[in-house]
């Protein structure tokens, strides 16, 4: 796993700003009064390649970080987020798609 490494939380608000302003996927879970975040990033949209896998601990004061990240590879940003969300479903978060408003992953609840 590499780790970003911001200097600061002004540099945490300009990324947040920039997977705003770039195409990107995401995730909330919630589990007690906890909150993480995941995003699929991709910095060239509309293409899908590459992309990276942002996880994120608000609610900790933990900055994002990158756990996966292709060049070559189609989906496997988005599969390994889904893999990832399943696992934190399974764990007891309760996580949904921002994209897709209440549901998860393929449509399913989570």
């Amino acid at each position: 796993m590499k780790n970003l490494n911001f200097g600061s939380p002004v540099c945490l608000l300009a990324f947040l700003g920039l997977v705003s302003e770039v195409s990107a996927s995401s995730w909330t879970c919630q589990k007690d009064e906890f909150t993480r975040h995941v995003v699929v990033f991709y910095p060239e949209a509309p293409a899908r390649l590459p992309c990276k896998v942002f996880y994120s601990k608000p609610d900790e004061n933990v900055l994002p970080r990158a756990l996966w990240e292709a060049k070559n590879t189609q989906n496997y940003c988005e599969r390994k987020a889904t893999e990832f969300i399943e696992k934190l479903s399974s764990s007891g978060w309760r996580c949904y798609n921002e994209d897709l408003g209440e549901k998860g992953v393929g449509g399913i609840k989570y």
